[in-house]
């Protein structure tokens, strides 16, 4: 098998080199150029699938519900500590244990207004409004909007609350919260964001009036206690008077009573601040065991091993450092023995704030238990609160520790005194418990004074700065980018669907198809459609006979399709200039491909290099070529291989070219093909002819013409475009290459270039290189 690669001689069929390119880059370079004219031979599908898609996206832009959306701000303060936590005095023990001066930030407040209580409140107030200034119903309460506007339950109107709710800082330097929410109306969107500013600054100043009222009940109850004892021990004193007539006690006397009855002041306010600590301690538990039953007792076990020993320390301190001052009333906190004892309980409270910080740190076993008690709105009250039961714990023991310490003072110094004289005693006991009672009533009056102005001046953290208005504009849905997204996604289909269809399309759709085969292509005919002058299917008279248009190098000699077949015959004939290709046999893989056509337009071109040509139609099934010449069939091959001296052949209306047409249906056409009669008769004319052109049935479904591979010159395969199989091509090129025939190369028929895949200028080449032809004629 021979192929002259020369395209100034035939039909070029291989790709173009380019020097100096890697083979790689021509290749890709190919591949996109081939994509591109997929693309633009199907951008009517691509241009279609895209509006299809585009005009989906207006369409569910246009039915989705407008959302609004409004924004109001709120400043809120920060407020500092107002009692630093040292000491046990009666305003230090109501700090640590209810909150009384305690400081906030902006962090704990975005935590309250991110609540449960507060979502729950503003769905209360939201579901007695029901209704914006214009009487409709806001969509938060409708149970399904916009189809059922029953009113939903309270959880689900709080449950939606916190999804749409939206609380940020703008600038971390500013004490500024931005609230945004979103609705279907705007009126709602501007109406919950104010209601959430005002229930907000509501709930900030209950919380912090609440903390107050309960340590002025405390307060309340301790004075009122400490005035019954202080009426009680009076009466008693004046009663002891009047009847014993003693006044006053000498002086070492007066100094064991002032001894005892300082310690029993101090003993009193250990009592009270333990009573203080016990109660905020069960406070706090009981806060942890409502968020989970038993976290109490989970932070106890965890904590108490690990700061026990730094309370025993602190309570030593704390002890040693009373003893001193007891036994030397007189000196100043500066003495240096003081100093170093307090800087010691300075660095064992830095110790035990330090411990605790580590084990309430993120990623401490205790810290991850407690993450797992609650979502992530409660880990930091979690954590907030184990911190203050830390403190109050330490608190707790430092002052148990000071008690113990104060009872055995106080019982040394007891003893002193039981010697004195039993009236001495009697008034010394009298005038110490009025003492005693008289300072811790008034130091219990004066805080409960200053618990009572504070409790009225108490307001909320946040102050409302710019209310929220309704919005004019929606935020959602955005109808630009649905669209823009829309025509995207329809392009990326089209193009998927495209691509995908052309890949498991196995029509033979352009030459480069052809070209995979391994055979060389001998010529692409174009379709009819391309001069759209002549109807194949129609026919016209040349003198007294009927001839199908569909020869139309004999009708049209510069249409671009004669054209085409003269290449052919150039590409036929140089395909081995060292054979003369004399005897041609024309077959194709399936019927309808156009090959007879083909074998009668080859047969014309031949004749104009004054060649005489024989057509044999040997398709004994469908005979075509008497119709194409508008000849009759019989007296045909037939009727000469029964009688040998029957001449059949007929002279056709192109001149130098006889044809030989079937003659009468034979019932075994194998056997017709087989015989030596019909290789007689083509070795009889083989001499008379420049070249015989036998029109065989389709190779690739009959293999009748099997036998006439050894008579032959040369083997033209015919494949029709957009009709051919690639499976049906392959399958006849290996069967006849298995019967090792000189398949001279394969021709394309009714190739359209405005459908084809080959590169995207084949149309325009076709319309640039003939339409001058057009205009010419």
């Amino acid at each position: 098998m021979h192929f002259n690669g020369n395209s100034s001689n035939g039909y070029n069929s291989g790709y173009s080199s380019l020097e100096n390119e890697p083979d790689s880059y021509v290749e890709k370079e190919i591949d996109l150029l081939k994509i591109f004219n997929i693309l633009l031979l199907h951008k009517w599908v691509l241009i279609g699938i895209t509006f299809l898609f585009t005009i989906l996206a207006v369409i569910f832009s246009l039915i989705q519900t407008p959302i609004y959306q409004s924004t109001g701000t709120l400043i809120v303060s920060e407020s500092k500590n107002r009692y630093s936590y040292a000491g046990a005095g009666i305003e230090n023990l109501l700090t640590s244990t209810y909150g009384i001066g305690v400081g906030s930030t902006i962090a704990n407040e975005l935590q309250i207004m991110k609540s449960r209580k507060l979502s729950y409140d503003l769905a209360e107030r939201i579901n007695e409004e029901e209704f914006d200034q214009y009487g409709r119903k806001f969509p938060i309460l409708w149970r399904a909007y916009p189809e059922d506007s029953t009113t939903t339950s309270l959880d689900t109107v709080a449950m939606r609350y916190r999804e749409l709710i939206r609380f940020s800082e703008p600038d971390p330097e500013a004490d500024i919260v931005s609230i945004s929410f979103e609705s279907p109306l705007p009126t709602e969107a501007s109406s919950i964001i104010n209601m959430t500013m005002d229930t907000y600054s509501a709930l900030s100043t209950e919380q912090n009036r609440t903390m107050a009222v309960s340590a002025l009940e405390f307060l309340r109850t301790e004075r009122a206690k400490l005035e019954s004892e202080l009426v009680s021990t009076e009466d008693s004193l004046q009663k002891f008077m009047n009847r014993t007539l003693l006044i006053a006690v000498d002086p070492q006397a007066e100094e064991i009573i002032s001894t005892i009855a300082s310690l029993e002041v101090e003993k009193q306010k250990l009592e009270v601040g333990l009573v203080a600590v016990k109660s905020g301690i069960a406070q706090y538990e009981n806060q942890l065991n409502e968020i989970k039953p038993g976290l109490a007792d989970q932070y106890s076990d965890a904590i108490g091993p690990v700061i026990e020993r730094y309370q025993y320390a602190l309570a030593e301190l704390e002890t040693n450092k009373l003893l001193y001052l007891t036994k030397n009333p007189d000196i100043s906190e500066s003495n240096p023995e003081i100093v170093r004892i307090e800087n010691e309980i300075a660095k064992v409270k830095q110790q035990i704030k330090d411990r605790t910080n580590n084990l309430l740190s993120s990623g401490s076993d205790l810290y991850l238990s407690f993450m797992g008690s609650g979502d992530g709105t409660l880990t930091q009250r979690i954590s907030e609160i184990s911190q203050k039961l830390i403190e109050l714990k330490v608190e707790q023991a430092q002052l148990e520790t000071q008690e113990t310490v104060i009872s055995e003072r106080y019982s040394e110094v007891n003893n002193r005194f039981e010697e004195l004289p039993d009236e001495i005693i009697q008034l010394a006991r009298l005038k110490r418990n009025v003492r005693v009672n008289e300072e811790m009533y008034l130091q219990v009056s004066a805080q409960f004074s200053e618990m009572s102005l504070w409790e009225k001046t108490q307001f909320g953290l946040g102050r409302p700065l710019d209310y929220a208005i309704p919005a004019k504009e929606p935020i959602k849905p955005k109808k630009k980018i649905i669209v823009v997204i829309g025509f995207m996604l329809g392009g990326i289909v089209a193009v998927g669907f495209i691509l995908i269809r052309e890949t498991i399309n196995d029509t033979i759709t352009s030459t480069d198809v052809l070209k995979d085969f391994g055979k060389p292509v001998l010529g692409a005919i174009p379709d009819f459609s391309i001069i759209g002058e002549l109807d194949p299917n129609e026919r016209q008279y040349i003198g007294e006979k009927s001839v199908s248009n569909q020869l139309i190098t004999l009708f049209d000699h510069i249409s671009p399709i004669s054209e085409a077949y003269r290449r052919l015959r150039i590409n036929v004939v140089y395909a081995n200039p060292d054979k003369e290709y004399k005897i041609l046999m024309v077959s194709s893989a399936a019927k309808g491909e156009g090959k007879s056509t083909v074998a009668a337009n080859l047969a014309v071109t031949f004749t104009g290099s004054e060649k005489k040509v024989l057509i044999i139609d040997l398709d004994l099934r469908r005979p075509t070529q008497h119709k194409i010449f508008g000849e009759n069939k019989e007296p045909g091959l037939s009727d000469a291989l029964f009688d040998a001296t029957k001449d059949v052949r007929l002279s056709t209306v192109a001149p130098n070219v006889d044809l030989i047409t079937v003659g009468h249906k034979t019932p075994e056409p194998a056997s017709v093909l087989d015989s030596k009669r019909l290789k007689q008769l083509i070795d009889k004319y083989k001499s008379e002819y420049d070249h015989i052109i036998l029109d065989t049935a389709p190779y690739g479904i009959i293999s009748d013409s099997a036998s006439l591979l050894r008579l032959i010159d040369g083997l033209i395969v015919v494949s029709r475009f957009n009709i051919t199989t690639k499976r049906e091509l392959k399958f006849t090129l290996d069967g006849l290459e298995h019967l090792n025939a000189d398949v001279l190369g394969i021709v394309l028929n009714a190739f359209n270039p405005k459908k084809s895949t080959d590169y995207y200028t084949n149309y325009n080449y076709y319309k640039r290189t003939y339409s001058e032809y057009y205009k010419y004629r």
